[in-house]
C-alpha cells in the first residue's frame, strides 16, 4: 500500500523523461543519430557516462553529422565540435531563449511544423490565460473546440480538440496574432500562444545572453545558423541540466527550441515510443487512488514525480523524523547509497538511525548499509539473467529484445533483485500479484504482446531482432483513414503553451524570471558544479583496487586562473567551501574551463590512501553531496542545485575531522 519509492528520480531521469511530456506528450525519445544532419547535445557528455552512446555520435560526426554542444567543461566532444557554447552553470534556460530568438526572428523556423503539430496558433485570453474557446463567443459553443485567426483578418478558425484536426483552411493562418474579441459584452485581447512564446524569447537577445550565460554572440549566432540550415536536428539533454532549481522550465524551453527545427518524430531527429508493444509490470493499478494521492511532497508539487510514487529523499527524512504529513517507519533499500548519492547527509543519518525497521539490498556494504537491520546480498548482473526490451542507444537498437542469461551461478547468498522481491512476496502472500512468484512467467507477460516469450529468447541469448521499427512521424498517422493520432496532450499538439502548467500555478511557456538565475554569494566567488568520472558510476566501484589506481582521489576541475589567484598548483589538497560545509579534494587545473567555475565529483566514501585528509574517522569529508544547500528546490519536479551552487576554494585540507566521521 506504500505510494513511496525514493527513485532520484528528481536528479536524474525525470526532466528528460516526463518533463518532456509537458511538450510533447512524450520523453525525450531515442535520438536518430545515424541519419541526422546536426547533434545538440545539452549538459550530456556521453564520453563519460554513455560509451555505447558516445559510439553512435561519433559514427554521426564521422559520417559529417554537424555538432553543438552546450557544456561548461571543455569535453572532449566540445573541442571537437562545430559550434561550443561554453555557459555558466546554472543559465542553460537563457541559452535555449536566446537561440530561439534568433530562429523566430529571422524566419528560419519550422513554421508549417509548428502551424500543424503544435498548439502555437491557438489563441490565448488574457484575462484568464486559457486558450479561447468556442463557448466562449457563441452560445451553445463547444468547449473542446479551440479557435484561432485567421492572418491579415479576424476571421477566427476552429480546432477540434476531440479529433486533433482543424475544422477551417489554416493555410493562411497567423502565428502572431493579436486581436480582440467580445466576450460577455466586453472586449477581450487575445494572442497566440506562439506569440507569446516569442516575445517570451525576444526578452533574450544576443547581448543579454552574453551577459548573463558567458555565451559569447558570435557561438550563439553560429548556433542558431547550424540549427537553421540542418535538415534533421536530434539533440539529448540529461542530469546536467535536470539538477537546478529551475530544471523543468529550462526543460521547457530546450524542448521548445527543438520543436522550432521540426525534427521531432521524424528521420533523424529524436523519435519517441519502441519497437513493439510490451506489458507494463509496474503495478501502479494495485493502489487505490487515494493511496497514490499519499505520495510526499504531492502535495506542494502536484504535477511532480510525486504522481508516479517518486518521492524525494529529504520528504522522507521530514517524515521520519517530524511525522509529517505522516510518520515514515521502515525503510527497503535496493542498491542505494543514500548518504552519499544524496545531499543532507547530517539529517540522513539522524533519519536512518530514527527508523523502526531498515532492510539494505547491495553488492557490497556502503556507508547506508551500516544503518540497517538486515543487510540482504544481491546478485550482480553477471549472475543472473536480464531481460532488455528494446536497447534506447539508437533507433536500430531499439528493434533488439534480449534475455541476457548468467555467466555465472550467484555466490555465496547471493540473489537477484528480481528473486529477493519475489521470495517476500510469497511470503507475504501476494503470489497471485506476481506471476505466482515466477519471473518467467511476469517475464512472459511482458513479451506477449511484442508475440514473443522466455522459450524464445533463452533459444537465442545473443537476442532477437524484431521485424518491426520504431515508428516515425507517428503523430501524422492514423487509423483507416481517421484523423491524425496526434501527441498525447491536452490539445493534442506539441504544447508551446501549456494550460497544465497555468492551472497549477505555473508559467504556461519558459519565460525566465532573472530572480531565479543562479546569484552568488559573499564570500562563495566560484559556480560550483558536479562532473562524472569514467572510472566510477555514481557511488560504485571506488572499493575495486585496478580503478583506484586511475583515480586514486576525488578532483576538483578549475581553471587556471581561478587557481592562480588562490595561489593552487595541480594536484594540491584544497577544501572546497559552501556555506553548508566544506569536503576536500584535489586541484585538477584545466585549460579551457568556464572561468569562475569549479567542478567536484559526487560518490566518494570510500577510505583514503594513508596521507590523505579523508580516512576511516572521517570517511565524508570527500562527500561533495553533503555541502549542497537543498533548502530551495524547483517548484515543480523537487530538483536541487547539485549543478548549479556557489562556493569557495581554498589551498590545504584543514577541515575538522570530527564532522565527518561515521
Amino acid at each position: 500500500g506504500s505510494p513511496n519509492t525514493i527513485y532520484g528520480t528528481e536528479i536524474c531521469n525525470w526532466h528528460k523523461d516526463f518533463a518532456t511530456r509537458l511538450t510533447f506528450g512524450h520523453d525525450i525519445g531515442t535520438p536518430d543519430f545515424a541519419n541526422t544532419d546536426c547533434i545538440m547535445l545539452w549538459g550530456h557528455n556521453p564520453t563519460v557516462t554513455w560509451l555505447a552512446r558516445s559510439i553512435e555520435v561519433q559514427k554521426a560526426v564521422k559520417r559529417g553529422a554537424r555538432t553543438i554542444i552546450v557544456d561548461p567543461r571543455p569535453t572532449i566532444l566540445a573541442k571537437k565540435a562545430d559550434c561550443w557554447l561554453r555557459v555558466k552553470p546554472g543559465t542553460d534556460q537563457a541559452v535555449a531563449l536566446g537561440l530561439a530568438n534568433l530562429l523566430i526572428s529571422s524566419q528560419r523556423f519550422d513554421r508549417q511544423f509548428i502551424a500543424e503539430w503544435s498548439n502555437g496558433p491557438l489563441l490565448v485570453r488574457s484575462d484568464n490565460g486559457k486558450f479561447l474557446r468556442q463557448i466562449d463567443i457563441e452560445p451553445g459553443g463547444r468547449s473542446d473546440i479551440l479557435l484561432g485567426c485567421r492572418k491579415d483578418s479576424e476571421m477566427l478558425l476552429r480546432y477540434d480538440t476531440t479529433q486533433g484536426i482543424w475544422l477551417d483552411d489554416i493555410s493562411d493562418i497567423d502565428l502572431r496574432a493579436s486581436t480582440n474579441v467580445a466576450l460577455s459584452g466586453a472586449n477581450v485581447s487575445c494572442r497566440t500562444a506562439f506569440d507569446l512564446y516569442a516575445s517570451a524569447t525576444a526578452e533574450y537577445p544576443p547581448e543579454r545572453v552574453a551577459k548573463v550565460t558567458g555565451v559569447s554572440q558570435v557561438a550563439l549566432q553560429k548556433a542558431a545558423d547550424i540549427l537553421a540550415g540542418s535538415r534533421s536536428v536530434a539533440y539529448y539533454a540529461w542530469n546536467g541540466v535536470g539538477q537546478s532549481v529551475i530544471a523543468t522550465q529550462t526543460d521547457r524551453a530546450i524542448t521548445l527550441l527543438y520543436t522550432l527545427t521540426g525534427s521531432y518524430g521524424g528521420t533523424g531527429g529524436n523519435v519517441p515510443g519502441t519497437a513493439a508493444d510490451f506489458a507494463d509490470i509496474s503495478g501502479r493499478e494495485l493502489l487505490t487512488p487515494e493511496q497514490r494521492s499519499k505520495a510526499l511532497g504531492l502535495s506542494e508539487r502536484t504535477l511532480g514525480p510525486g504522481l508516479s510514487g517518486w518521492v524525494t529523499a529529504r520528504d522522507v527524512y521530514r517524515a521520519i523524523l517530524e511525522h509529517q504529513p505522516y510518520r515514515v517507519r521502515m525503510l527497503f533499500s535496493f542498491g542505494t547509497n543514500l548518504l552519499v548519492s544524496q545531499p543532507d547527509t547530517e539529517q540522513a543519518k539522524t533519519a536512518l538511525e530514527a527508523l523502526e525497521f531498515h532492510v539494505h539490498a547491495d553488492f557490497f556494504l556502503n556507508p547506508s548499509a551500516g544503518y540497517a537491520d538486515i543487510v540482504l546480498p544481491v546478485a550482480t548482473s553477471w549472475e543472473r539473467e536480464g531481460l532488455r526490451t528494446g536497447f534506447d542507444v539508437s533507433l536500430e537498437g531499439m528493434r533488439r529484445v534480449q534475455l541476457r542469461p548468467a555467466i555465472i551461478s550467484p555466490v555465496g547468498e547471493a540473489r537477484g533483485d528480481t528473486d529477493i522481491v519475489l521470495g517476500l512476496a510469497k511470503r507475504l502472500g501476494f503470489e497471485a500479484q506476481f506471476f505466482d512468484c515466477n519471473a518467467e512467467r511476469g517475464h512472459d507477460h511482458v513479451l506477449a504482446p511484442a508475440g514473443l516469450s522466455v522459450a524464445q529468447l533463452r533459444a537465442e541469448p545473443e537476442g532477437i531482432e524484431l521485424a518491426s521499427r520504431v515508428p516515425l512521424r507517428a503523430y501524422a498517422i492514423g487509423k483507416d483513414n481517421d484523423a491524425p493520432t496526434g501527441f498525447p496532450t491536452p490539445t493534442r499538439k506539441i504544447e508551446v503553451y501549456s494550460e497544465v502548467l497555468i492551472d497549477h500555478g505555473y508559467d504556461p511557456v519558459p519565460s525566465l524570471n532573472p530572480g531565479s538565475l543562479p546569484r552568488g554569494e559573499v564570500g562563495f566567488p566560484l559556480r560550483l558544479s558536479g562532473a562524472k568520472a569514467v572510472a566510477y558510476c555514481h557511488s560504485q566501484h571506488r572499493n575495486i583496487e585496478s580503478l583506484r589506481r586511475l583515480m586514486p582521489d576525488p578532483v576538483v576541475e578549475m581553471s587556471p586562473e581561478d587557481a592562480g589567484a588562490r595561489s593552487i598548483n595541480q594536484d594540491d589538497w584544497v577544501e572546497i567551501k559552501t556555506k553548508i560545509g566544506s569536503v576536500v579534494a584535489r586541484a585538477k587545473l584545466i585549460s579551457g574551463i568556464e572561468p569562475g567555475a569549479v567542478f567536484a565529483q559526487h560518490g566518494w566514501w570510500v577510505d583514503g590512501p594513508i596521507g590523505s585528509p579523508y580516512a576511516a574517522s572521517n570517511q565524508f569529508a570527500a562527500n561533495f553531496n553533503r555541502i549542497i544547500d537543498t533548502t530551495i528546490s524547483d517548484p515543480i519536479s523537487g530538483s536541487i542545485p547539485l549543478r548549479c551552487s556557489w562556493c569557495e576554494i581554498i589551498k590545504g585540507a584543514a577541515v575538522d575531522e570530527r564532522q565527518f566521521s561515521a
